[in-house]
């Protein structure tokens, strides 16, 4: 199964990590190299001052960018993510409603995958962004 299949898959509900599954997290399409995220923010995700906590925000545009990521592999290889940059643009409240992730692939090598991802509320709000960069790995039998 290409990459791509694999994260339809997560839109399909057919296949979700069990971090995508705490944080209630699914995919809601994907094309080579772009994927759409949906989140509810939860009261339980709050950090001390009552809004989303910093962590919860950056799983979030993670998870966008390795999508997107994965969405460009041949089902040979995985990728996981060497360096994220995430940058916190308004602060995120529980009742803030469902959230949209977008991933996007900037530039994919044999190597090495950039990406980069946005946040936004129902507004169409940019809540936070992230730029990822991914390390492409072979899958070994062992993995399978």
């Amino acid at each position: 199964m290409s990459g791509l299949d694999q994260v339809r898959a997560l839109a399909e509900k057919t296949v979700r990590s069990p971090m995508m599954q705490l944080l209630d997290v699914g995919a809601v399409s994907a094309e080579p190299g772009h994927v759409v995220m949906a989140a509810t923010p939860r009261p339980d995700f709050n950090n001390q001052v009552g809004i989303m906590h910093g962590g919860y925000i950056a799983t979030l545009l993670d998870n966008a960018c390795g999508a997107a990521a994965h969405s460009v592999l041949d089902g040979k290889h995985y990728c996981l993510t060497l360096e994220i940059k995430v940058a916190y643009l308004r602060p995120v409240r529980a009742d803030a409603g469902p959230l949209t992730v977008v991933g996007r692939v900037q530039k994919a090598g044999r190597q090495v995958i950039m990406t980069e991802a946005v946040l936004r509320d129902g507004q169409e709000r940019d809540l936070a962004t992230a730029t990822s960069t991914l390390i492409v790995q072979p899958i070994t039998d062992d993995m399978r």
